[in-house]
């Protein structure tokens, strides 16, 4: 009955091709009066062929009709008839809502407006409506994953990161999670988010230590770490470590020469491997792998160590099974006060202080949850260390719901952690400080400062001076009254990054939270400076509170002052710091109101040059590039002596990767505006880019 149902969809499904291909590029006029098939046939064979497709859906659920169904699709395509092929997909959605089948059809309707018809916001939106409709299921990991691969190519690396970040964490026991988080690498990597771009190749050396993929992933750390960060000895490091770790493993024997050879461009020695049975876990798991072989049955079917365990597996994220990571330790002995998961707790403590992060993972899971079935009170350092494995191996997401619980069941746990974090700062052990910082990140808002701005001393103690401004900044943008945080930034700047002026308005600040006789100057350029500062770190709405009292300043200042010098410059601050709160608003959600704002602005000042550059700004947060391109232009033409206007075409062009732009665009500037007092701001950024680009 199968076969014979297979045969009638086949040759029904024949006939209508035959019929609809032979008619599918005549036109529909007067000369098929007289021929043998007239132009209601030909309506009536296309329609005929889609209702076939839906009949025979209802009518069976078999593979031939899948198959044919697909090929019939890719023969369309192959045709370039492209409609001809979202029409035969659109039937199986029609004829098979919800299933499995119509979301892959939906895939491929997608895949053909983003690839083949030049339609990309639709097959986005096909996408993301998939997405929508079923978010746990396998196309929807699919979709995700075509999503980033789009942005990528595209350049928007923002979304494309997004969407590789959503696989890796929320689909981790997918194959499709592993190659998510090496594009998620590449993203950060072509963002020139470098930083970032190490940590998550270190991600998927951790997540994949036995592998090929691990030793490519250092490989490319390295890379990075010596290409882009310029920080040879990171690198040396990186390239040690890995020939030692991996230099006897079969292989990954080309990525080793690889990285032989840079170690002797580098004139660094080049350490002897390890043994790949260096540690006691990997010797107890071999000895366990040779016994499972020995005792194999054979001519029959081994059963794996897993069964059983295989959905734990999954939930857990690590992609491996305690079940058989405690196998491989042998007999384990308890005495008359342990149980089974104290046991797979201290193991797991034990392997995780070597570092065997993906295996210490899975025990950490395994026995918490053993425990809490068990109502056992639970070590809440155990939740700590869970939730350090989950993020050295990239999956963040699950790091921190770890914590959030652990803080359910014991609120000192914060303090605890952060007390321990400040002891290992205070005994030089700063890897470890800043592990357990960033574990309690932003858990509470009240302490998220105070963790920024200690994460801040212990890399001035590391001698990283850019790491050690970013996090004094982040404590600000977190609360801009910090006076602790707003004294360290003051410090940095002013005697290891040389800005003396800016050091000056955050020491200002400081000064402020003692005295009432600041200058209006002061102030001002003091709320500004905090704007940026929230702007940059995405606290958009006290962002959008500076920038609107930076403009309260000015606009007040000016009620009094009759020189035409100083009224043109409160003017200016006056219309930057509005534009300024108009993108803030922009970003905190409030797109009609920041549209408002620069209305107003714009029948204020509509000839002005910070108008049209606030204009182009909007544009940019609304993607609208040859819009923004035009009011960047028409600024520089109104006021070719205004820095603020290439600078930000600049920084846009350095953002989408056009780093020769960047530098013709501020070269010609300083020419046109040979005065250092108008061109030093730009020229402090071009000198910066050169240096990138010559290293």
């Amino acid at each position: 009955m199968f076969i014979a149902s297979c045969v009638v969809v086949s040759n029904l499904l024949k006939e209508v091709t035959y019929r609809m291909k032979s008619m599918r590029f005549r036109s529909l006029n007067l000369s098929w009066v007289n021929s043998t098939i007239r132009p209601t046939q030909a309506i009536m064979w296309h329609r005929l062929g889609l209702v076939a497709l839906v009949i025979v859906m209802g009518i069976t659920q078999s593979a031939c009709f899948s198959t044919y169904t697909y090929k019939l699709a890719e023969q369309r395509v192959q045709e370039k008839d492209y409609q001809g092929a979202i029409d035969i997909y659109q039937a199986v959605i029609d004829g098979k809502p919800g299933t499995s089948e119509a979301r892959k059809a939906q895939l491929a309707i997608g895949a053909l407006y983003i690839d083949k018809i030049d339609q990309p916001e639709v097959g986005v939106r096909m996408y993301q409506e998939l997405i929508a409709a079923a978010p746990d299921s396998e196309e929807t990991v699919e979709a995700h994953y075509r999503l980033g691969f789009y942005y990528f190519k595209a350049m928007d690396y923002e979304s494309a990161q997004k969407s590789f970040d959503t696989i890796v964490n929320q689909f981790p026991h997918l194959e499709r999670s592993h190659n998510a988080q090496l594009m998620l690498a590449k993203s950060h990597e072509n963002a020139q988010n470098f930083g970032k771009a190490v940590e998550v190749y270190e991600n998927v050396a951790y997540r994949h230590p036995d592998g090929k993929r691990a030793s490519q992933a250092l490989l490319n750390k390295a890379r990075v770490q010596k290409d882009f960060l310029q920080d040879t000895g990171e690198a040396r490091r990186t390239y040690q470590s890995l020939v030692r770790r991996y230099g006897r493993i079969e292989e990954a024997s080309e990525v080793i020469e690889q990285a032989k050879q840079e170690l002797r461009f580098m004139g660094a020695s080049i350490p002897e491997p390890d043994s790949p049975l260096a540690s006691k876990y990997e010797r107890l798991l071999k000895k366990q792998e040779e016994t499972r072989e020995r005792d194999r049955p054979r001519r029959e079917v081994e059963r794996s160590p897993a069964v059983g365990d295989l959905d734990l597996v999954a939930e857990s994220g690590f992609g491996v099974s305690a079940q058989k990571v405690m196998q491989s330790l042998g007999p384990i002995r308890l005495d008359a006060q342990g149980t089974y998961y104290d046991a797979m707790l201290s193991i797991a403590t034990g392997i995780f202080q070597a570092e065997n992060y993906r295996e210490a993972g899975a025990l950490y899971h395994r026995g918490i949850k053993m425990a809490a079935q068990n109502e056992a009170k639970i070590d809440p350092y155990h939740y700590v260390s869970l939730s350090v494995c989950y993020r050295k191996i990239g999956l963040h997401q699950r790091a921190r719901q770890v914590l959030k619980e652990a803080w359910k069941k014991d609120k000192r746990i914060l303090d605890s952690i952060i007390t321990s974090a400040t002891s290992q700062y205070l005994s030089g052990d700063y890897k470890k400080s800043i592990e357990a910082y960033n574990s309690v990140l932003e858990l509470s808002p009240t302490k998220t400062p105070g963790i920024y701005w200690r994460l801040g001393l212990v890399y001035q103690k590391m001698g990283e001076v850019e790491k050690e401004r970013e996090y004094f900044e982040r404590a600000i943008a977190a609360d801009t009254d910090y006076t602790d945080a707003l004294q360290s930034l003051a410090e940095v700047l002013h005697y290891r990054l040389d800005d003396t002026a800016r050091a000056e308005i955050f020491q200002d600040l400081v000064d402020a939270q003692n005295s009432e006789s600041l200058s209006v100057e002061t102030t001002y350029a003091g709320e500004k400076a905090l704007g940026d500062i929230c702007y940059k770190y995405g606290n958009y709405p006290r962002a959008k509170s500076k920038y609107e009292a930076a403009a309260r300043i000015a606009q007040r200042e000016k009620r009094g002052v009759t020189s035409k010098v100083k009224e043109r410059i409160l003017n200016n601050q006056s219309i930057y710091a509005t534009v300024h709160a108009a993108m803030a608003a922009y970003k905190s959600g409030m797109e009609d109101q920041a549209q408002r704002i620069m209305d107003v602005l714009a029948a204020e000042y509509p000839d002005h040059s910070l108008t049209l550059y606030g204009q182009g700004q909007l544009a940019i947060l609304k993607g609208d590039v040859d819009s923004a391109l035009a009011a960047f232009g028409a600024a520089m033409e109104k006021d070719p002596s205004e820095d603020t206007v290439p600078l930000a075409l600049g920084d846009y062009y350095l953002s989408q990767g056009f780093m020769d732009d960047a530098v013709a665009l501020w070269e010609k500037f300083i020419k046109t505006n040979p005065d250092p007092n108008r061109h030093h701001r730009v020229q402090r950024r071009l000198k910066a880019v050169k240096a990138q680009m010559e290293s």
